[in-house]
């Protein structure tokens, strides 16, 4: 009969099970021996030990996964079988459920989409059914609806109903296909066994194995009834329910031994001492991983016996760019991370989005900028334009779509605007062509949008997107981004998958479910990284640790709900009925982890345990517990601390961004025309000034289906300025131009609207019906009080003049009015605000001259009104008391006057507003004022488009 060895966590298993391979073995030939790990990365391992152990060729023994085994097996006396693809078995499923009568699956109630999430939980729950070899008589009172949610009541109650009738199909559907399951090979080859058909072995070895399903039991019972068979397992002295069990099985079966092997200070596999364990509190992901940065760079060891071990796959990426950039070692990845988190993903999303949003023929621009900005669009090559001449061309494409208004356009559209191909035509300086220009947009117009615009299948997705990668591969940067070879790897072989699935041609006539479906099969693939297990330094999942033992381990997210993992309870198996059919419940899956996490701490040397301390979350029940023993066994709490990271930020004031006026800067104020704007700008904020009106820069337009306030206020402008352009210089307003005013509104309105925001729809249509309201009741509020009285002298008039400043330099001022009436004598300037509060825009008049900007940004809202008027009035060579100008707000109709009649205009404009003026950009000359950034008014702060420009030297501070 076989045995069973336990031997202790502090033993390197490998290196036991090599041992034992090599007793009693003097030739090098071992192939008549089997080894089976729970999974396949202690192979590698292995075959490493043996190799220095006996420094010459030999035959290795042959070593398998327990997957790989059991399917081993099945194979011998099933030959032929293929193992089925997950999405071909949901599709099995499918068929047979909607065969099924008087169910909610029925064909013409459900398609495959709808049933897919179904026919994963289906899948696993016949799968589980087969390794836990239940037998189907056992399902045939499956009838406890009560026991299910209720809002899923009727499709789970269904799907458990017939579960008996459905396995039994799905087995015969795949016998009918040659395919076969995990769960059919384990179900097979512990029936096998039974009947005698086991594999004769001179020894074989089943090592770190823990919870075992009940065909695996099956198969190693059958092998431990043999001299040749050992169990090895390991242990700390706890008393783990699958070792209780085990040990009852040696009981059972008479002549099985189970040999406890203790610590051996002489073996070579054997360790002593203690592990020394560190706790480390953190407050989010990023500072676990800047944590664990210190410490690897602080203490020195060998990274091949150093391990990162992370239970979930999210910090994977910072820990690869914040970390293994800043070590000179190789390092290995062996842990699945999931597909959708990748930039292929991500671009094949966008793919998705921008035909599933579209209206006809046309695309929303939101997501068509969005797909050609994406790294691997924008950096195409082309015969004719290089690299970064694509990149100009995809910006110019970006700069005019924003600024044309438009929300939807077709791709004709775009290839007829020849303003993008000059425009990056200009960028480049004549080196490429507009025609070449064309070419590259109509090249990527045709790859990347026009042949998916017709796929229908899946397998038609599939080799579109396949297409899509291989034309990026070949033409792009792509292949040299970080794990590019694997991300597009792993595409490639699901798109190949669902070219050949039982699926591949069923039709979609709603590009939304042919894209939910990829969505969804998506969503269940994990990145395999191509690496060396034995090499550098490893980073691995919890489950890639079983069999192994590292001298150095950082572990990360130590958290409850992560460690162990928050188990829901299944939907189509309630924990009542898993309890009736025998099957694995919760805490069994909590044990697992349990048992894997004191293996991995008690197996090495230091262990560094990284968790996330914040107010909804905490550490780990395992640490509580592990503190708790450590604190017993010494008699003495407090005996291990956390210690808590900190980082370096910022909490102190930022320095005020300064620029000095040097010559250059100098030279280009010397020909700068003084806006009104700009000389807002100045006194708000003298750096702003500086951004917009001498380096040039402006903000990027964006395309948005929010509401854009700015953008309303420029609609409104321009309906106004369509209205009232045909009565310019006509004479008197009457009752007839008001009602031909009234009468054209809509029509402009809609012009307007269609060439500024395109459809009206959403919030548009909402703005373009607000907009009508307000300004029908401008019109009528304007006509109740000035029919007969006023005379349009002009609309959207641009007004400049010259003026001397000190040491008779001479600066030209200019500005724009809105609208310009002739009402009485007077001639009144009119601006147009469109939101209700006049006040901050309005302009209290003052008694003297400010001399500085200081004193005028405390007193003066706006120099806009005093401003236009000082500049008409000479540009005119009009009486001072013949200018006037006001403010209208579109929305209440209300008005706010410049000057009232008991205000000396002639006195305030030349000898206090003049000087003020003329004292503000004689400061804005001063080479001995630089331009500074101004933080008093959060509100000029807060709507800057230039936020990042006033990056400032802090201290720091440490923060945990």
């Amino acid at each position: 009969m076989g045995r069973i060895i336990e031997i202790p966590f502090s033993h390197n298993l490998v290196e036991f099970v090599a041992e034992k391979l090599l007793e009693g073995n003097d030739g090098h030939d071992l192939s008549a021996s089997c080894v089976v790990f729970p999974h396949k990365r202690p192979v590698f391992y292995l075959r490493r030990v043996l190799a220095e152990r006996l420094r010459s060729a030999f035959f290795p023994p042959q070593m398998f996964s327990m997957d790989e085994f059991v399917a081993f097996l099945h194979a011998k006396t099933t030959p032929g079988r293929t193992p089925i693809k997950r999405l071909d078995n949901v599709y099995l499923l499918f068929k047979i459920v909607t065969e099924i009568a008087d169910g909610p699956w029925q064909k013409a109630a459900a398609t495959f989409n709808q049933f897919l999430p179904w026919g994963l939980k289906l899948a696993r729950v016949i799968d589980e059914l087969d390794t836990e070899l239940v037998r189907n008589e056992r399902l045939k009172g499956l009838e406890q609806i009560e026991h299910w949610e209720p809002e899923i009541s009727v499709k789970a109650g269904h799907l458990m109903h017939h579960l008996s009738c459905i396995r039994q199909k799905f087995h015969a559907m795949l016998d009918e296909h040659r395919l076969t399951t995990r769960g059919v090979d384990y179900a097979n080859s512990a029936k096998s066994v039974e009947e005698g058909n086991g594999t004769s072995f001179s020894a074989i070895y089943f090592a770190g194995l823990f919870a075992m399903t009940k065909a695996e039991k099956v198969v190693i019972r059958h092998f431990l009834k043999t001299p040749q068979g050992n169990l090895v397992r390991q242990n700390d002295g706890t008393e783990w329910e699958p070792f209780q069990e085990m040990d009852i099985w040696a009981k059972k079966q008479s002549g099985v031994e189970v040999l406890r092997v203790e610590g051996n200070p002489q073996s070579q596999h054997s360790r002593t001492a203690m592990p020394e364990v560190s706790l480390h509190s953190a407050f989010n992901t990023h500072s676990e991983v800047v944590g664990l940065k210190d410490i690897i760079l602080k203490e020195k060891a060998l990274y091949e016996k150093t391990a990162i071990i992370l239970p979930e796959p999210e910090p994977l990426i910072p820990l690869l760019s914040e970390v293994m950039t800043s070590l000179s070692a190789d390092y290995n990845i062996s842990m699945g991370y999931p597909a959708s988190r990748t930039p292929v993903y991500a671009l094949l999303e966008l793919f998705m989005n921008l035909q599933q949003n579209k209206r006809g023929n046309a695309y929303y621009l939101k997501d068509y900028l969005s797909l050609l900005m994406h790294p691997y669009i924008k950096n195409i090559r082309h015969a004719a334009v290089e690299p970064a001449h694509t990149r100009i061309l995809i910006h110019s494409v970006e700069m005019v779509l924003s600024s044309q208004g438009k929300t939807f356009l077709a791709l004709d559209e775009i290839e007829k605007m020849q303003g993008i191909f000059e425009q990056a035509a200009r960028m480049v300086e004549g080196q490429t062509s507009t025609r070449s220009f064309e070419d590259v947009l109509l090249l990527i117009h045709k790859t990347f949008i026009r042949k998916i615009a017709a796929v229908k299948t899946l397998a038609n997705l599939a080799s579109c997107f396949e297409e899509i990668l291989s034309f990026i591969l070949r033409n792009s940067s792509a292949a040299h981004y970080p794990f590019s070879g694997e991300f597009f790897h792993s595409f490639f072989q699901l798109l190949d998958n669902i070219k050949n699935s039982l699926l591949r041609d069923e039709a979609f006539s709603n590009p939304r479910d042919l894209f939910g479906l990829f969505r969804q099969i998506t969503q269940g693939v994990r990145i395999s990284f191509q690496g060396i297990p034995l090499k550098g330094l490893q980073i691995l999942g919890l489950l890639e640790t079983r069999c192994l033992s590292f001298e150095r381990v950082f572990l990360l997210d130590a958290n409850e709900g992560i460690l162990p993992s928050v188990m829901s309870e299944d939907s189509l198996l309630p924990l009542s009925l898993r309890g009736a059919l025998e099957l694995p419940l919760h805490y069994h899956e909590e044990e697992i982890y349990r048992y894997h996490f004191h293996h991995l701490i008690s197996s090495g040397q230091k262990v560094h345990i990284f968790y996330r301390q914040t107010e909804d979350k905490f550490r780990s029940r395992f640490i509580e517990k592990l503190i708790w023993e450590k604190e017993k066994s010494a008699h003495r709490l407090g005996l291990l601390e956390a210690s808590p990271i900190e980082l370096n930020v910022s909490l102190s004031p930022t320095a005020q961004f300064k620029i000095d006026k040097g010559p250059e800067i100098l030279a280009l104020l010397s020909k700068m025309r003084f806006s009104v704007s700009g000389l807002n700008s100045y006194l708000k904020c003298p750096a702003k000034f500086y951004f917009t009106y001498v380096l040039g820069l402006r903000e990027k337009e964006r395309i948005s289906e929010e509401l854009d306030l700015t953008k309303a206020g420029e609609v409104l402008h321009e309906v106004l300025k369509q209205l009232y352009q045909p009565f310019e210089g006509r004479g008197t307003l009457g009752e007839a131009e008001y009602a031909a005013l009234e009468k054209s509104l809509p029509q402009v309105m809609d012009k307007v609207f269609s060439d500024k925001l395109g459809e009206s729809r959403g919030e548009n249509y909402l703005l373009k019906k607000m907009a009508l309201i307000r300004l029908k009741r401008y019109l009528e509020s304007e006509r109740d009080n000035s029919v007969g009285k006023i005379n349009v002298v002009s609309v959207e008039k641009s007004l400049s003049c010259s003026l001397q400043i000190k040491d008779g330099t001479m600066v030209q001022l200019e500005g724009r009015t809105d609208r310009i009436d002739r009402y009485g004598k007077e001639y009144m300037i009119i601006d147009y605000k469109s939101g209700r509060d006049l006040k901050k825009h309005s302009f209290g008049t003052f008694g003297r001259v400010f001399n500085s900007r200081d004193e005028m940004k405390e007193n003066i809202k706006s120099l806009q009104l005093p401003l236009y008027t000082l500049i008409y009035q000479r540009a005119e060579h009009l009486p001072h008391e013949e200018v006037n100008a006001k403010l209208i707000s579109l929305r209440t109709a209300k008005e706010a006057l410049l000057f009232n009649a008991e205000i000396d205009r002639k006195e305030f404009l030349e000898n206090v507003f003049l000087p003020t003026i003329k004292n503000l950009i004689c400061e804005i000359f001063n080479p001995d004022l630089p331009f500074i950034s101004d933080d008093s008014h959060e509100e000029v702060c807060q709507y800057c488009p230039f936020p990042t420009f006033c990056h400032k030297s802090t201290k720091t501070k440490n923060v945990t």
